[in-house]
């Protein structure tokens, strides 16, 4: 079968079964069905090839297009598929992949999932990437970013001995996540971007872009209200087109509301939420309100974030400083760190000078 009748097939959703027989590899299949859909059809296209094709190779490369796009249900449905498997790349692939996600919906504590982790075979270039980055994860999730240059050169390396070129091209995706988060954090802003914008070149994963563009938008918090702005929309918009039902809402209600707020841009977005309010009234010289709004949680679970804009909204010093320690000393994050410094030095500029 020449190329243009694969294509022709490709594109038909009546013939999409007849299609998936006959091409082997998931980056052949999105590039010949992208150029005709657009691309939520295009995504869409690619989920029920993933399912519905017979190759091991689409079956484990799909496993990430359908995770890294937030294809919830069908990404359930290929990694039972795959634990099945009578390729135990596939089988090991799946397991871990499970794994890694009970792990970041906080199902599987850290010591069991090394426990689990240690009983899968992982001795395929896609299954010791995963390990890998699972181990990152952990390290990252107690903000020990600078666990990165550990794995970085290991990492880099078991990527190039993927063979599948969409498996490998989506690895070196969350490689540049890592990059990106880790930079970030350090306040190392040029360099935390320039891997963000790499990210956004891979339009084959609309879900990333969206979480990019939003991310993207906080890294200009401090010096381009326009740019910030311009990725939060974007985010927003794709999160909606490609119904990623975690996302929108937070943007919608949280994110850019509070970001309009920090900009002095208080009226620009509608919202419900507590605290996004809170911080509006505030901003536009309605403490009394503001404070009567702002919910009181309990010491235990007070982060730095709302220590932030609790010491913000009640005019609370040591708040601030607690929440600039937290952001330092317990998550690393220098950027965010700015937020209450910049707080605390305003209402220390805003005291009178002794006589």
């Amino acid at each position: 079968m020449n190329q243009s009748s694969v294509r022709k097939e490709a594109i038909d959703l009546g013939k999409l079964s007849a299609a998936s027989g006959r091409i082997t590899d998931l980056w052949s299949f999105v590039q010949l069905v992208a150029p005709s859909h657009e691309v939520k059809q295009t995504a869409d296209l690619a989920a029920r090839f993933c399912l519905q094709s017979a190759s091991a190779d689409v079956q484990l490369a799909g496993i990430d297009y359908l995770g890294m796009n937030f294809y919830e249900k069908e990404l359930q449905l290929l990694i039972d598929k795959n634990k099945q498997s009578l390729h135990a790349r596939n089988k090991s692939y799946a397991q871990l992949y499970e794994l890694i996600i009970q792990y970041q919906i906080y199902k599987l504590p850290g010591d069991e999932y090394e426990r689990q982790t240690s009983r899968v075979c992982a001795d395929y270039p896609e299954t010791k990437a995963l390990v890998l980055i699972g181990k990152i994860y952990q390290h990252f999730y107690c903000s020990d970013y600078y666990i990165l240059g550990h794995y970085l050169d290991d990492l880099q390396e078991t990527i190039l001995h993927i063979k599948d070129y969409m498996l490998q091209r989506m690895m070196t995706v969350r490689l540049e996540k890592l990059l990106f988060q880790y930079h970030w954090k350090r306040n190392e802003l040029i360099i935390a971007r320039k891997h963000s914008n790499n990210i956004l070149d891979h339009t084959y994963l609309p879900g990333q872009r969206a979480m990019q563009h939003y991310k993207m938008g906080l890294t200009f918090l401090f010096d381009d209200k326009i740019a910030s702005f311009s990725h939060l929309a974007e985010g927003s918009k794709l999160a909606k087109q490609y119904e990623i039902t975690f996302l929108a809402p937070l943007l919608e209600r949280q994110v850019l509301p509070i970001v309009a707020a920090h900009f002095d841009l208080p009226h620009r977005f509608v919202t419900d939420d507590p605290y996004a309010l809170a911080y509006i009234e505030f901003q536009l010289g309605q403490t009394s309100s503001a404070r009567k709004r702002y919910p009181v949680r309990k010491p235990e679970k007070q982060t730095a974030f709302y220590k932030y804009f609790y010491g913000l909204i009640y005019q609370k010093k040591d708040f601030l400083v607690d929440s600039y320690h937290q952001f330092i000393r317990r998550h690393k994050d220098f950027y965010f760190s700015r937020l209450p410094m910049y707080a605390i030095q305003d209402m220390d500029n805003r005291r009178p000078s002794p006589r």
